[in-house]
């Protein structure tokens, strides 16, 4: 058979060929298997399909979907693929045994998955519900007072009659063994997670406690957050927050041949694990994870549920964020706690307005619908919102624009973005295949300071190159790609060359490096210590040669020569995945020439958050507009399987 008629080509791309090859291999293996040339044709058609789909970040595909687009039926297109060998129908995730898997799963919703995600998913569903349980249980009124000391202790007095929803994440964490917090950048999440570790500690002062991020960056980010609040506590609590904090391969131990040190049967060695940048983490990551933390200790997970999701397949956090609620029981003991008027705090509770990333149930899988599942969210009392934003107001221009964002309004979005560049959010109209000379000037000047800052500390010691990475940081251009005329690997040439000329740099060491130079880190190197999303400064050393610094999370600087770097990147322009994590004074997020398909309401949410004073959009209002109105749309099962747990 051709492999025309064995798959749906969709473009000749690397994934495309990786997903071709697999099908092949699933038609050949179908046909040995003695399956019918429909049984091959739907191995090779489904194959396809999740190896696209998962690639585009997708964990499932719903088969009946998949069905239609091959005008078939939905039964039609379950027995072909039953009866081709390389496919399984589990009528009970949690029964199931991943050795009895076949390459293709279909499940008792209809949906279609790889086995090892469905693996996955599964593992992943069963251990978030067994660890939420515990903020369900009955909790004794002595506790519950004791919470509510501590908070008041480490919290300090209300300010105001307003519900405080760090106070109410904070008795949530300290209630059970599994918390979600989400909230945007300057919501109070790390303020959050120091007064819950204070409470932690005071009432256990040898409590072990472990801090980890998806990047080096991003844990490098959390670690300095929480110095740099620790004077708030007493010393004596200020001492026994960690200073360390680590990437998650390295917090569950990655070893030579891709597998975990840390698992069920060796449990990490923390009673709490703080997790920032949750919404980076994706579901194979997140299986290993949860499955990783000891029965007994708690896990608290921030991120923002509107900021991008996982490179790799899974929405996780997005979908463990979507539903916050909270029983009346839960409801009664924060009212108890926080002196809060039961009633009051009910109707203060938000209500998800997002749509959930799950693929629904596939009508007609079985003879007799399944069971419904339990309408009650499964992470009832485990889920929190912060929404307040403490560092640029909801009604300043980056706010409004990031309300508008968020919520899908393209209107209300454009409207918040000024095209004379004189307020904090601005929209540059230069939508040509190729940056203007206009816009790479403009750009250029961003770096101004940098330049300046560089041009001093090349006449001056090397005491002053810690100050390079704050001029640095006070200006970032994002790119929502990385490749073409607009994206980041074309922008970081053209701004680098300005850049140098505005502070008299020639290159060095070919047509690559030159002093000043900044660099990301793209992989993990476990031996130099540096990890995705270092960011490094080339200077020279007192012999003339060049080498990286890299300023550390108390502010030490070390020195890589450039010839031991893992791989790496120019730094002056990020793509908005690289940025997460990362805060800068002043953003230019440079949008495509033409709409493509990494283009969404979340990408544009992510780069937008990232600045803290200042952001301009650069590129047409049209394609801007369009990337607000859509959505990220992950399919997967994770919501739905947790409520059949629960």
């Amino acid at each position: 058979m051709s492999t025309p008629d064995v798959i749906e080509r969709a473009g000749v791309d690397e994934n495309a060929a990786l997903a071709e090859g697999f099908a092949l291999r699933m038609s050949a293996l179908a046909a040995r298997l003695g399956a019918d040339e429909r049984g091959v044709l739907w191995a090779g058609r489904a194959a396809f399909a999740m190896s696209r789909a998962t690639a585009q970040g997708h964990v499932c595909l719903p088969l009946a979907a998949l069905a239609r687009r091959h005008d078939e039926r939905f039964h039609e297109a379950r027995d072909a693929l039953l009866a081709s060998g390389v496919a399984c129908l589990v009528r009970d995730a949690a029964r199931a045994d991943a050795g009895d898997l076949l390459p293709l799963v279909i499940d008792e919703d209809g949906r279609l998955y790889l086995a090892r995600y469905f693996d996955y998913e599964r593992r992943l569903a069963e251990a978030l519900v067994e660890r939420s349980r515990d903020a369900r249980m009955e909790m004794p009124q002595r506790d519950i007072a004791e919470h509510a000391a501590r908070i008041a202790r480490y919290f300090g007095p209300r300010a105001d009659d307003d519900i405080d929803w760090q106070r109410v994440a904070a008795f949530a964490a300290l209630a059970g063994r599994l918390t979600v917090v989400s909230g945007g950048p300057g919501t109070g999440k790390t303020t959050t997670v120091v007064g819950v570790l204070a409470c932690l500690l005071d009432a256990d002062p040898d409590l072990r406690i472990a801090l980890a991020a998806p990047t080096g960056k991003a844990a490098q980010r959390m670690q300095e957050a929480l110095i740099e609040r620790a004077d708030k506590l007493p010393p004596e609590l200020a001492a026994r927050l960690p200073r360390t904090s680590f990437t998650l391969q390295r917090l569950l131990g990655v070893q030579a041949d891709g597998r975990f040190r840390h698992h069920r049967d060796n449990p990490l060695p923390y009673d709490v694990i703080v997790v920032d940048e949750a919404s980076m983490i994706d579901v194979a990551l997140a299986a290993h994870l949860l499955e990783a933390v000891a029965p007994s200790s708690r896990l608290v997970m921030l991120g923002d549920k509107d900021q991008l999701s996982a490179v790799e397949a899974g929405a996780v956090f997005a979908e463990l964020s979507a539903e916050p609620s909270f029983s009346h029981a839960g409801i009664a003991r924060i009212a108890s706690a926080l002196g809060l008027d039961a009633k009051r705090l009910q109707r203060a509770l938000p209500h998800a307005e997002a749509e959930v990333p799950v693929s629904g149930p596939q009508l007609g899988l079985f003879d007799e619908p399944p069971e419904a599942a339990n309408p009650e969210s499964a992470l009832t009392d485990c889920v929190v919102w912060l929404e307040k934003n403490y560092r640029f107001g909801l009604d300043s221009d980056i706010g409004l624009l990031s309300i508008a964002i968020r919520n899908g309004d393209d209107e209300a979005a454009l409207h918040a973005l000024d095209s004379s560049g004189e307020r904090a959010a601005a929209l540059f109209d230069d939508g040509d295949a190729a940056l203007s000379e206009r816009t790479l000037t403009r750009l250029a000047k961003g770096f101004a300071p940098y330049a300046q800052a560089l041009s001093t500390v090349l006449e001056g010691e090397e005491g002053d190159h810690a100050r390079l990475f704050d001029a640095l940081n006070r200006f970032r251009v994002l790119c929502a790609t990385r490749k073409g005329p607009r994206g980041v690997d074309e922008v970081n040439a053209r701004v680098a060359a300005k850049v140098r000329e505005q502070a008299g740099i020639a290159l060095a060491l070919g047509a690559q490096w030159f002093a000043g130079r900044p660099v990301i880190v793209t992989r993990n190197d476990y031996a130099l210590g540096l990890f995705n999303g270092d960011i490094g400064i080339a200077l020279p050393g007192a012999d003339g040669l060049l080498r990286v610094a890299f300023r550390m999370a108390d502010g030490a600087l070390r020195y890589v020569s450039p010839a031991a770097l893992p791989p790496h990147d120019t730094a002056f322009a990020l793509t908005v995945h690289k940025s997460q994590g990362s805060e800068f004074e002043h953003a230019a997020l440079v949008l495509p020439g033409v709409f493509v398909r990494v283009l969404s309401r979340e990408l544009v949410y992510t780069a937008i958050t990232r600045a803290k004073r200042r952001i301009d959009v650069i590129g047409s209002a049209a394609i801007f507009a369009q990337a607000v109105r859509e959505p990220t749309r992950r399919d997967s099962g994770l919501a739905a399987r947790m409520r059949r747990l629960a």
